[in-house]
C-alpha cells in the first residue's frame, strides 16, 4: 500500500522525504509518493482509501477546500478551517483532518519560544494554510489578526468566516496595495506562494517595525525566498516553512499509524531534507 501528497503542483514537495524517512524508521513496509492531479480526480483518490488501496493521503495547494466534499467526517478542527491537508480511514469512513496550525505554532514555539498570548498577527495571504493557522492563533488567545491579500473578495471572506464562530475575534482586513504594518505587530506570516519563482519578492515598509518582531515564510522551497533575505538583512528574527512542514507531518503520522514522534525524529528528518536543498 502507498500514501501520496497530492496536489498541483507538487514537484517541490519534501513530504515524500519526511514522510519514507520516518516509515523506513519505524519499518513499517509502505511508501510515499508525490502525485500530481486534476482536481475530477479528487473523487476516485477519496474511493481509494476507502477501499484500503490508498493508506493515506496529504492534501496541499489548490485542493485544501476542494476535497471537504468528498470526505465522510470532517474533524472539528477541520470544519473550523474549512480545509484538509490529512486524509485517512477511520473505521469504514475516509476521515478529514487539518494539521497546518498546529504544525506552525510547534515549529514557531520551539525556535524562538515565542509565546502568542496577547500578540498582534499580520498574516500575508487568505488561503487554506492562513485558515489553518489563524484557527491555532486563536486557540492561542492572540490579542489582533491583520489579515491581508491580492484578492479583496478572498479577504473579505475569510475574516467573514472566522467573524461569524466567534464575534469576539479581533481581525482586522488590510488593504493590499499598503503593506505596512503597524508598530504593535509581534509576527508576520506570509502564507501565500509569492517568492517561490526567482526574484519574486513582496514590498512590505518596515518602518514602523519593533525589534522584536519575528517574520516566518512558510515557502520552504526556496529555502530562502528574497522577503526572507530582505528581513534577515534588516535584522529581525526569521524562519522559512520547513519546520512548520515537518511539524505537520508528524502529526499527520501519528495519525495515520499511531506512532508518536519523538524530537529526534523531527530532528534527524530536518538535517536531511536541509541537505537536499
Amino acid at each position: 500500500m502507498t500514501l501520496f501528497v497530492i496536489g498541483k503542483p507538487v514537484k517541490h514537495s519534501l513530504s515524500p522525504l519526511i514522510h519514507n524517512y520516518w516509515i523506513n524508521k519505524y519499518e513499517l513496509g509502505l511508501e510515499y509518493k508525490k502525485m500530481e492531479v486534476e482536481k475530477e480526480l479528487l473523487p476516485s483518490l477519496i474511493e481509494n482509501v476507502r477501499d484500503r488501496k490508498i493508506t493515506g493521503l496529504n492534501i496541499t495547494l489548490p485542493y485544501k477546500k476542494d476535497i471537504i466534499s468528498y470526505i465522510d467526517e470532517v474533524s472539528y478542527s477541520a470544519k473550523d478551517i474549512g480545509a484538509i491537508n490529512t486524509v485517512f480511514l477511520r473505521g469504514n469512513k475516509v476521515y478529514g483532518e487539518n494539521t497546518d496550525g498546529i504544525g506552525f505554532t510547534r515549529a514557531l514555539e520551539k525556535k524562538t519560544k515565542f509565546n502568542f498570548s496577547n500578540k498582534s498577527i499580520y498574516i500575508i495571504g487568505a488561503g487554506g494554510a492562513a485558515y489553518g493557522i489563524i484557527s491555532e492563533l486563536i486557540k492561542k488567545k492572540v490579542e489582533k489578526i491583520y489579515i491581508t491579500n491580492r484578492t479583496k473578495q478572498k479577504t473579505i471572506q475569510l475574516v467573514s468566516f472566522f467573524k461569524t464562530r466567534n464575534k469576539e475575534i479581533n481581525l482586522e482586513f488590510v488593504e493590499w496595495k499598503n503593506l505596512t504594518p503597524n508598530s504593535d505587530v509581534d509576527l508576520i506570516i506570509n502564507t501565500t506562494s509569492f517568492g517561490m519563482k526567482d526574484n519574486e519578492c513582496l514590498k512590505i515598509d518596515i518602518n514602523n517595525l519593533k525589534d522584536t518582531l519575528i517574520f516566518v515564510d512558510i515557502i520552504y522551497n526556496p529555502k530562502e525566498t528574497e522577503l526572507l533575505k530582505f528581513f534577515k538583512k534588516e535584522g529581525f528574527v526569521s524562519m522559512n516553512g520547513l519546520s512548520m512542514l515537518i511539524e505537520q507531518a508528524s502529526v499527520s503520522f501519528e495519525l495515520w499509524f499511531n506512532i508518536s514522534l519523538n524530537n529526534k525524529d523531527i530532528e534527524e528528518v530536518k538535517k536531511i531534507c536541509e541537505a537536499s536543498y
